[in-house]
């Protein structure tokens, strides 16, 4: 059988013979110097998908299915402690989302009113 050249003794022949120059500072400079090209930063895929009018709605269904993913982690398949765990979170979930609102309702009141009373010629 034939044997196969390797790489690494093609290297350690040509590497031992002396005919070889080294590469001339002449032949760099005859060559153009490459400008360098602009960096244009990209905006990140999540930021792009969040933009959409979908993507809030598709953060929203993989976080939900995270979190069933978890509490599936934590029960360890004990049903009842899977249902029991999810109600406290949709329960916990609710009523942050309802406090939210409510802070958020009561921020935008106080701000209609400050411009109501800032401006009295939109009164008459």
């Amino acid at each position: 059988m034939a044997q196969r050249k390797t790489s690494t003794s093609n290297r350690s022949s040509r590497s031992g013979s002396s005919s070889k120059k080294p590469a001339s500072s002449s032949r760099a400079a005859k060559q153009p110097s490459r400008r360098a090209e602009p960096v244009v930063e990209k905006e990140p895929l999540y930021s792009v998908i969040w933009s959409y009018s979908w993507g809030k709605a598709l953060y929203l269904l993989l976080a939900i299915l995270v979190l069933i993913g978890l509490d599936l982690l934590i029960a360890m398949n004990h049903y009842h402690l899977f249902f029991t765990v999810l109600g406290v979170e949709i329960i916990a979930a609710m009523l942050i989302g309802w406090i939210a609102y409510i802070i958020i309702d009561r921020m935008k009141q106080k701000d209609s009113l400050e411009e109501n009373e800032s401006d009295p010629e939109a009164e008459e």
